[in-house]
């Protein structure tokens, strides 16, 4: 399958080594902090039944604990083949497969063949998106109900550690970046596809926020 320079950096840094580390670490702890607050976000609301589409879902964390909570079905895209085979590692192991789909790639390049899902879930991904525009309004096209995200604060710090970060893609000549979007400009792309914040989380330099649709 093809996929662009930036989709195919990404697979050189979530690769096998990072989901060793992360399965083991998911199996010995269970849900992270940011993960762990977007999820009770949802548990507040009336989720069963409902369907999750989860972009750039890595080893699947989200998907598998709101399978536990009757989701009906979900959809993982993400372009690291390496995390989709940690997330079906956890799918056999929790007896899952007729309930998890897995595509592979950018999802802005898959968008158009991805059904609407009632919750759509992008967790640390705008940041490892240049276009922010794009990739939101083709994300929360799919939600019916709920749109949730995980993003870095929008301040000096992280913004300075970023740029750390690219520097060294750079020097390695990886293709991939990572960025910080005006927090202000994300509230109003999806503020214009008529959904509402319902909760804001803190969990170090990371925001999380939960979004319902409201017209």
């Amino acid at each position: 399958m093809s996929c662009s320079s930036h989709c195919c950096g990404a697979e050189k840094i979530f690769d096998e080594k990072g989901v060793k580390k992360a399965l083991k670490k998911y199996r010995k702890k269970g849900p992270d902090n940011f993960s762990s607050k977007l999820l009770d976000s949802l548990y507040n609301e009336d989720i069963k039944g409902l369907s999750l589409l989860d972009i750039g879902g890595g080893i699947g964390i989200l998907q598998h604990e709101l399978l536990k909570k009757h989701l009906s079905h979900t959809t993982d895209v993400d372009s690291s083949h390496a995390y989709i085979a940690g997330a079906k590692e956890l799918m056999e192991e929790n007896g899952t497969q007729d309930k998890m789909k897995f595509i592979h790639g950018d999802f802005n390049d898959h968008h158009n063949e991805i059904e609407q899902h009632d919750i759509v879930t992008l967790s640390r991904v705008v940041c490892c998106y240049p276009d922010v525009d794009q990739l939101i309004n083709n994300s929360i096209s799919k939600a019916n109900k709920y749109y949730g995200l995980v993003y870095p604060a929008d301040n000096f710090i992280f913004k300075t550690g970023i740029g750390l970060m690219n520097f060294g893609l750079y020097l390695r000549r990886n293709p991939f970046r990572t960025f910080v979007h005006s927090v202000d400009k994300m509230n109003g792309l999806i503020s214009n596809h008529g959904f509402k914040r319902v909760y804001l989380g803190n969990a170090f330099l990371w925001r999380i926020a939960l979004y319902k649709r409201v017209n």
